[in-house]
């Protein structure tokens, strides 16, 4: 049996057609799974930065703490990888929680993540210490993770150290103690 022209016509029109709308399904798919893809890229972990707790009441001392969480706060933004809560806001949930903000807070570290909608939380403590003429600094910082409680990665940093008659054999900046907190908890 032999087709009309007009059949041939209207039968490839309709392949034609199949094959657009074919093509504008893939093309669909691939542009939805290009933007969940973007999507997921952009999700990035919430991390809460506790100060530092400081073992000798001292202000100089304490100011030391605040300085060196300020900057690793900063340096924690500046990567890039990860949505930072402002120390602001933390303090604030501190106080409206009626938690101890003189002591080590640390302790409440999970309960406090949880209640800040934090994936991780860094924490840790800032300990000066003098026997006799010796003098050392010593930093233990932790990253938990909040779900779990998990300690996930730890590092003690010794920043500065006296020899007998108080002369600092080496002494870390502040800088270096970030980076080496950085480098060391994010491996």
């Amino acid at each position: 049996m032999e087709q009309r022209p007009f059949q041939k016509r209207v039968q490839l029109k309709n392949h034609k057609s199949r094959e657009n709308k074919r093509s504008l399904l893939i093309f669909a798919c691939l542009f939805l799974l290009g933007i969940f893809s973007i999507n997921a890229q952009e999700i990035k972990q919430r991390i809460a930065v506790l100060d530092l707790y400081c073992t000798y009441n001292s202000d100089s001392y304490i100011s030391i703490a605040k300085e060196i969480t300020s900057i690793l706060t900063t340096e924690l933004v500046n990567t890039n990888k990860f949505r930072v809560i402002e120390r602001s806001r933390i303090q604030q949930l501190i106080r409206e929680q009626k938690l101890q903000s003189t002591q080590d807070i640390s302790a409440q570290a999970v309960e406090l993540g949880k209640l800040l909608g934090v994936n991780k939380i860094i924490t840790g403590e800032y300990s000066p210490s003098r026997q006799s003429f010796i003098g050392y600094e010593t930093l233990n910082v932790r990253l938990i993770d909040v779900e779990t409680g998990d300690i996930e990665a730890a590092i003690t940093i010794e920043s500065c150290v006296r020899d007998k008659k108080g002369r600092i054999k080496f002494h870390l900046s502040t800088q270096e103690i970030v980076k080496n907190i950085l480098i060391e908890l994010f491996k």
